[in-house]
């Protein structure tokens, strides 16, 4: 079984930008996108002090590999053994589908690339970049090759919730259109993890051409459809019958800033993938300017080690109290518990 772990950025043009709420600004600009090859660097440092024997790969679709504050990434990725892996997007989306998140299905691209390179057993890991690594991931691969497709995060383990413009009922709506007919609205599974073997990979791959195609005609109908890439995974892991919620014991995604909204809890520094997407321009970086400056964090004695990206990244005084930010998130957790509001 050879394991992959990976992790990838995709470089909007003028004619792709779009919206991304946890980095603002112009998404084809350098400075935005900057901000996401910190989070790769970091990313690939994390995961190699824990899981040396794994196959690292970073998807793009740029061959133009930037410096970044300095720090030359394709000398970077040489040294560490990375593969860059660059791809086109296959499956772009109108200007219109959606408000929010148009090269997410640019992972879709990614798994027919994988599909070509993986047996059956193989097992992929694919991350989102704000993620970094607190522990090998040997026993969850060890669970993958004993007997599952794939195993998900589920987010919050609700079935009544609208995310991304589909709610749980809508769903259960287009499930039941594809096949896949369940009797509660289903799981939501966070897009930042797909854990995978090759077997299931290879299905979504021969199966999304289609699935894509059926959506954008239903774009075009003014139907309901699924908007981003963690729709139409939750909508495969059903269909080939992953073990949900496996991975929730070794990945969160941990919301930091206490004045707008915090769920960090104190055995989250136990698990083994930490998903900060608030953590982007703070936390991340001064992480990645550590490195830059000499100090290779990554190297330290385990205690040494997470009592650095704690500090960094989960600690409440990180955020200095800004009283207007809690009453307005106060204010909007009120008119959600009266059901005048929606996540």
């Amino acid at each position: 079984m050879t394991e992959y772990i990976a992790t990838w950025v995709y470089l909007d043009s003028s004619s792709e930008k779009s919206k991304y709420p946890n980095n603002k600004g112009d998404s084809t600009t350098p400075e935005f996108q900057a901000v996401y090859w910190r989070c790769i660097v970091l990313f690939f440092k994390t995961s190699l002090r824990f899981n040396k024997n794994a196959t690292h790969l970073i998807f793009t679709n740029t061959t133009d590999i930037p410096t970044i504050d300095g720090m030359d990434l394709k000398v970077f990725f040489k040294e560490n053994n990375i593969e860059v892996v660059t791809l086109s997007n296959k499956y772009p989306l109108p200007n219109n589908y959606f408000g929010k998140f148009r090269n997410q299905y640019f992972e879709f691209s990614i798994i027919d690339h994988m599909a070509t390179r993986m047996k059956n057993e193989d097992g992929f890991l694919l991350l989102d970049s704000d993620c970094i690594f607190t522990q090998p991931m040997d026993n969850a691969f060890k669970e993958l090759k004993a007997e599952e497709m794939a195993i998900t995060y589920v987010v919050d383990h609700e079935t009544d919730y609208m995310i991304h413009g589909v709610s749980g009922d809508n769903m259960k709506e287009i499930f039941n259109d594809f096949g896949v007919v369940v009797d509660q609205n289903p799981y939501y599974s966070g897009g930042e993890l797909l854990f995978a073997k090759g077997a299931f990979i290879k299905n979504v791959s021969n199966d999304f051409p289609k699935l894509f195609n059926d959506m954008l005609k239903r774009h075009k109908e003014g139907r309901i459809k699924f908007n981003e890439e963690a729709h139409v995974l939750s909508y495969y892991f059903y269909k080939h019958k992953a073990l949900m919620a496996g991975m929730d014991k070794y990945i969160k995604r941990l919301w930091t800033n206490r004045n707008y909204f915090r769920n960090v809890k104190p055995d989250d520094v136990n698990l083994a993938i930490w998903h900060l997407p608030n953590e982007k321009n703070t936390g991340l970086d001064k992480l990645f300017s550590l490195l830059i400056n000499g100090n290779d964090f990554t190297l330290l004695p385990e205690k040494e080690y997470l009592e650095t990206v704690h500090d960094a990244l989960l600690k409440k005084s990180n955020y200095k109290k800004d009283y207007i930010a809690m009453l307005k998130d106060f204010g909007s957790k009120f008119l959600m518990m009266v059901g005048l509001k929606t996540k």
